[in-house]
């Protein structure tokens, strides 16, 4: 009997201890591991990463534009630069050749290989008239650049004006100028060799080339 009366008091203290055992178990939550913990932190950071590359690859990030290449310059590729061909150059301009002088001019300054005979026959002037208005006779030299006065009374050249017969075609020999041609045939005009002969000043000719000569 006396036995009976200890087991009960002993009993009612261990299930009072179990019922406040299973009360805090349920009230307090564990405590969280500091592993977990970290490992979280780390993949969100992770993940807020990639969602920020993944903007900025979409567009939604800002985009440097490339520097502007100057001509002749290399490119971050290492592919030269495109520039622009230089404009081509403008064609040389061409010169043109004098007329044959109109009718018959007041003064004419002699060209090499002219004289004053064939100044005479070229305007188809009378001879005498052309040396006495110049103070020139037949026995006179006269230089290259020596200006002529032409007479204006209207007398013809006495004889002949032309001294071979053209047009027809005339080999360039060596020492020979458009005016020298032109006096070897007369009452021919030299800019009038140089202009069918497509010939431009200083009307350089060589030893063998053909001349239409009008």
């Amino acid at each position: 009997m006396s036995t009976k009366r200890y087991l009960v008091p002993l009993a009612l203290a261990f299930l009072a201890v179990g019922l406040a055992a299973c009360t805090l178990s349920a009230s307090t939550p564990p405590p969280a591991s500091p592993t977990a913990d970290t490992a979280m932190q780390t993949l969100d950071a992770n993940l807020s990463n990639i969602a920020t590359q993944t903007a900025a690859a979409g567009g939604g990030g800002e985009v440097i534009p490339p520097a502007s290449a100057t001509p002749g310059s290399v490119d971050t590729s290492g592919a030269p630069a495109t520039t622009e061909p230089p404009p081509p150059p403008p064609p040389p301009e061409k010169t043109s050749v004098p007329e044959a002088t109109p009718g018959i001019p007041k003064t004419y300054k002699l060209e090499k290989g002219e004289f004053p005979f064939c100044i005479a026959r070229r305007f188809d002037v009378d001879v005498g008239e052309l040396l006495s208005l110049n103070g020139l006779n037949l026995n006179s030299v006269v230089s290259v650049g020596y200006t002529l006065k032409i007479p204006q009374t209207g007398h013809d050249f006495d004889g002949d004006s032309a001294l071979k017969k053209h047009p027809t075609t005339y080999e360039v020999v060596s020492g020979d100028t458009i005016f020298s041609i032109a006096c070897k045939f007369g009452d021919v005009d030299p800019y009038r060799i140089a202009k069918i002969n497509d010939l431009e000043a200083p009307y350089k000719l060589k030893a063998g080339e053909k001349l239409d000569i009008p």
